[in-house]
């Protein structure tokens, strides 16, 4: 099923309650397992890749627990459309606000950059109620206009304003001479072009990595903050702020995007079932032209 039809199926979902979502996301995960997995193929080879010393059962219980994480995860986006934004911040606690409420007090536009880490689609419609700031995230753009529309009036239904990722800097442009903004960014996953990025090394992989943390944030003197997503419950998680650095003008290049993925990486190692391993983050090899940098930071595994 392509993603506009997912989107529509996925709204009307959100009309049962949560103990039959519940139940029927475990009776999927059983059918989803019986026919090899929710692409299972790209799953088994990305876990493969990441964990090359685990034993190959400890790896298939890892994509059982991602398979069972995954179809929770559509059952939870479902809701999300039907959930009132008193439903919708009770089950996403925000941690480490002062971070930003500091700078916000001074005056400083921020990224909140983020990976696709537990239910990222909840934290999204939580940012705007939570923070001082003006919020916007970037996306691109849906073949579909109605899932699209359906996909911009859901997550901007408490405030969060949606932008493609196309008219991103006009947008920026203008709002940055006005109140201070809050940017969300995802940066975990694989660039179109393997010429314009940053290549690094990514869970032991040489990795293309988008380049827009490090463009925007030097690009308009934004502050660089990691907002880090985790499951405390049924239906329940804590998204914590982090700061990476609030001055980036000094920052060697490529150390606003080093220091993120060893956050994100200690995220993954902390709860491996939990990242996307469903998106196929190694597809490019990396050309000769393009020097792999090494990393300054890296991930403390538990």
């Amino acid at each position: 099923m392509d993603k506009p039809r997912a989107m529509k199926m996925l709204s009307w979902l959100g009309r049962l309650p949560r103990w039959m979502l519940t139940l029927l996301a475990w009776k999927v995960t059983v059918l989803v397992l019986f026919v090899g997995g929710y692409r299972g193929k790209v799953v088994r080879a990305n876990l493969k890749r990441a964990f090359p010393d685990l034993s190959r059962g400890q790896r298939w219980w890892r994509f059982v627990a991602f398979q069972r994480h995954v179809v929770q995860l559509m059952v939870e986006s479902a809701k999300l459309f039907t959930m009132s934004r008193a439903e919708v911040d009770a089950g996403m606690l925000h941690h480490g606000k002062e971070v930003m409420n500091a700078l916000h007090a001074r005056g400083k536009h921020v990224l909140v950059a983020g990976g696709h880490m537990n239910n990222w689609e909840w934290s999204a419609l939580t940012l705007n109620q939570n923070l001082p700031f003006r919020t916007m995230a970037l996306y691109k753009k849906l073949s579909d206009k109605d899932a699209e529309k359906m996909m911009r009036e859901s997550r901007g239904r408490f405030g969060l304003e949606m932008v493609r990722t196309k008219e991103g800097r006009a947008w920026m442009n203008v709002a940055r001479h006005a109140d201070p903004v809050a940017v969300i960014m995802g940066f975990d996953q694989s660039p179109a072009d393997p010429t314009k990025c940053w290549w690094t090394t990514f869970l032991g992989t040489e990795t293309a990595v988008f380049y827009g943390l490090e463009q925007w944030s030097k690009m308009y003197d934004m502050a660089v903050v990691y907002a880090s997503i985790r499951r405390v419950g049924p239906w329940k998680y804590t998204l914590t702020y982090e700061l990476i650095a609030d001055e980036v003008s000094d920052l060697p290049e490529g150390e606003v995007l080093d220091r993120c993925l060893a956050k994100l990486e200690r995220e993954i190692h902390m709860d491996p079932s939990r990242w996307l391993w469903s998106h196929k983050r190694w597809k490019h090899k990396r050309p000769a032209s393009q020097p792999c940098h090494p990393r300054r930071h890296s991930a403390s595994q538990p």
